[in-house]
């Protein structure tokens, strides 16, 4: 998978947030970086900019799973009715500090996530995802 144009992290944690668009910016400086500390205001923002795009803008999604409001597992809820032409252009990846077991299962059998990474994002990480 190549290196997005745009990569949105969901994250209740502000300074997880910070640290994510520091090392998204040292290995793709050229990229749009969005951080939401609230899920709900992701998905609108995403329904927005998604639905009313008439250009391909594929983006890299990073999202926890641990959050007050909504969860991670809510917002894949909510995301999976979202229209396919906008599920399409956004890969999703599960970032979170659980340790879990439960969550991994349930991430690696989810539909829409395309991998399971321990926080905090590393460049190691990136590099792995987007060298295939």
């Amino acid at each position: 998978m190549k290196l997005p144009s745009t990569f949105i992290v969901v994250d209740d944690d502000p300074g997880n947030n910070l640290i994510c668009k520091y090392i998204i910016g040292s290995i793709a400086p050229d990229a749009s970086i969005h951080l939401f500390t609230n899920p709900e205001k992701a998905l609108e923002w995403i329904k927005e900019d998604y639905n009313n795009s008439a250009q391909d803008q594929h983006a890299a999604l990073f999202l926890d799973i641990n959050m007050p409001v909504m969860n991670g597992w809510e917002f894949l809820d909510t995301f999976c009715s979202f229209p396919s032409l906008v599920q399409e252009q956004i890969t999703i990846f599960i970032l979170s500090s659980s340790i879990d077991p439960e969550d991994t299962q349930k991430a690696e059998k989810h539909p829409l996530v395309n991998g399971y990474y321990s926080k905090p994002l590393g460049r190691e990480t990136i590099n792995q995802i987007f060298s295939a």
